[in-house]
């Protein structure tokens, strides 16, 4: 499955449903890749899987950010970005009840605004049931 960042980079080959490519002046560009978030149970933790590409090997932290959702809890955890190509990374939702939310999660390096337009941004589907 490939995620296509929107700007600087190529396809990020991941299963995860969500890829996070970091150019070399630090700028964050987030993707949906083919992968789907499976729907989730209400009262459970789901992680979602997170692959982050580091193509500045850019050494600090990924911080992801999101505007409270009335319903759900989201476990958005700084990532430690080691300066390695390539980390693994996750995000956790939890419900209180079945429903369909929009989640916009904005992502930032090193206390950055993002990349450029909109590409820190993503918008997230979720759904429970």
């Amino acid at each position: 499955m490939y995620g296509e960042p929107a700007g600087c980079c190529g396809p990020v080959d991941t299963k995860a449903p969500i890829s996070v490519t970091i150019n070399p002046e630090a700028r964050v560009n987030v993707a949906r890749t083919a992968t789907r978030v499976a729907p989730v149970a209400p009262g459970h933790w789901h992680p979602i899987d997170v692959t982050i590409v580091n193509d500045g090997y850019v050494t600090g932290q990924l911080v992801i950010e999101s505007d409270p959702v009335p319903g759900v809890e989201l476990d958005l955890p700084p990532h430690d970005l080691t300066g390695e190509h390539r980390q693994e990374g996750a995000i956790r939702v939890r419900f209180d009840s079945p429903t369909v939310v929009d989640v916009t999660l904005n992502f930032r390096a090193l206390g950055a605004l993002g990349g450029l337009a909109n590409h820190s941004a993503l918008h997230l589907l979720l759904r429970s049931q």
